[in-house]
């Protein structure tokens, strides 16, 4: 099995490290990290107001790909080495493995602040 390394990832980026934020309130239910999200915009609260029923809160269930990588996330392993481990449990995840897990990290990260890197 060969891991498929872009040509435009450099080997630095892929020694970054990640740490999940401890603000981010998950549970893990049968193999799928399910996130907790607070629905607190300004909009949702005015429409509260007006007796609209929006929840305050939204389940997010990450699927196999997203939970498995976002569980072995602990503040130590690189993208290289989250990688090698989701394709030696995901075969098929070989084919573009590491462009896939950058842009997912990178949603992670810059989107939903769910982690931050440490180094």
């Amino acid at each position: 099995m060969s891991l498929k390394k872009s040509d435009t990832l450099d080997d630095a980026f892929l020694q970054q490290v990640y740490q999940i934020n401890p603000q981010v309130v998950y549970q893990i239910k049968d193999n799928h990290v399910i996130i907790e999200k607070e629905q607190n915009h300004w909009v949702q609260r005015l429409f509260r107001k007006l007796y609209v029923k929006i929840p305050e809160k939204s389940y997010i269930t990450l699927d196999d790909y997203g939970s498995f990588v976002f569980q072995i996330i602990d503040g130590n392993k690189s993208i290289n080495e989250l990688g090698s481990l989701l394709s030696s449990k995901f075969e098929e995840a070989d084919a573009y493995l590491y462009d896939r897990l950058t842009l997912y990290l990178h949603y992670l990260e810059v989107e939903e602040k769910w982690i931050y890197p440490v180094n």
